[in-house]
């Protein structure tokens, strides 16, 4: 028997065994990290592929050659994809109370929160396209709803390591970033009004501040516009200190996503570690068992192997001395902290 083979028959076992309580389900739609795990495995690929083909089938119709002639298929598998993710999106609704965090909040508001979380709430824009097109409306442009479906490719984020920590650098960081959002309005806005006292033009871009506001837009993201030259010396100067504070400020913005990085990728070092030296600290040693909790927890965290092998030689160098309850109240919080979302 084939190794593919082996493993349809392992899983068709599998299936037959399954008993799909709400536990159960949640297990199954969460990203598996259990290589035993076969269900929830297949289940992960399949809603990958699918949302990967979705993204395909939507850039595909937008080709007249291609849209037109096969105008049911798309229809079709897009109503197939529709029920799979309607499917999904309830079933997760309907187990999120597994989680410690939505059920604490109740059986009904729990629902309710988390339907109204980030990532449910992606998971319902993939959906309601399809309905708004079916329904026949003609308040929408449909060549929006269309684009619309593309927002299927962030649901993605969710088997991603390394997507959720960018999405938790950008929550993160949010505060800041809108901060420079608006100085660089107020930016935009001194120098648009700055070049239109500077060039005094009575027709053209600089011949008002709405209309300067591009020239000054594209300085400051260093861009530049060959249709938007100042003709006064003075105006050309100004434009070059403009650009100069343009490259201060993109400076700033890359500065906050290199510290948010650095920051995000030293917790989850720390979390890793800590686990290790909890496994330590339970056996003494690191026995297979130990190694293969290890090995779910690097891949959880989106770790390289490497990277958890130093972590792990680490831990093994400051094994002496350990307080388990200390570690594992520490590990309880990093888990809430960076694994919840």
């Amino acid at each position: 028997m084939s190794q593919s083979q082996s493993f349809f028959s392992l899983l068709r076992a599998q299936f037959a065994q399954e008993k799909f309580t709400r536990t159960r389900v949640h297990q199954i739609l969460a990203v598996s990290q259990d290589p035993e795990d076969r269900v929830s495995r297949v289940a992960d690929a399949f809603l990958v592929i699918l949302i990967v083909l979705n993204v395909l089938a939507v850039m595909l119709e937008s080709v007249p050659s291609i849209g037109e002639p096969y105008a049911a298929q798309f229809f079709m598998f897009e109503a197939f994809s529709v029920l799979i993710f309607l499917t999904e999106y309830v079933l997760r609704v309907w187990s999120c109370l597994e989680s410690e965090h939505w059920a604490s909040k109740g059986p009904v508001w729990g629902r309710v929160r988390y339907a109204l979380s980030p990532i449910a709430l992606t998971d319902l824009v993939a959906i309601i396209p399809f309905f708004i097109i079916l329904s026949g409306t003609t308040m929408f442009d449909l060549r929006f709803l269309r684009i619309l479906r593309l927002r299927r490719a962030f649901k993605l984020t969710r088997y991603s390591p390394d997507m959720s920590i960018v999405l938790g650098v950008l929550r993160d960081e949010l505060r800041l970033l809108l901060a420079l959002g608006f100085v660089l309005m107020l930016l935009v806005v001194m120098g648009s009004s700055l070049i239109f006292v500077l060039e005094g033009a009575e027709t053209g871009p600089f011949s008002s501040i709405p209309g300067a506001m591009q020239w000054a837009l594209r300085n400051l993201t260093t861009l530049g516009d060959a249709d938007y030259v100042p003709t006064s010396e003075a105006g050309r100067s100004f434009g070059m200190v403009l650009g100069i504070v343009g490259i201060v400020f993109i400076s700033m913005i890359s500065g906050i996503f290199a510290s948010g990085f650095t920051n995000a990728r030293n917790k989850r070092h720390a979390s890793l570690r800590r686990f290790v030296k909890i496994q330590l600290a339970s056996g003494g040693e690191l026995d297979a068992k130990a190694l293969e909790l290890i090995e779910l927890q690097r891949r959880l965290l989106g770790f390289s192997e490497p990277d958890a092998l130093e972590i792990i030689n680490e831990a093994l160098e400051e094994q002496a001395g350990l307080d388990l309850a200390a570690l594992k109240a520490l590990a309880k919080r990093d888990d809430k902290m960076l694994l919840d979302d």
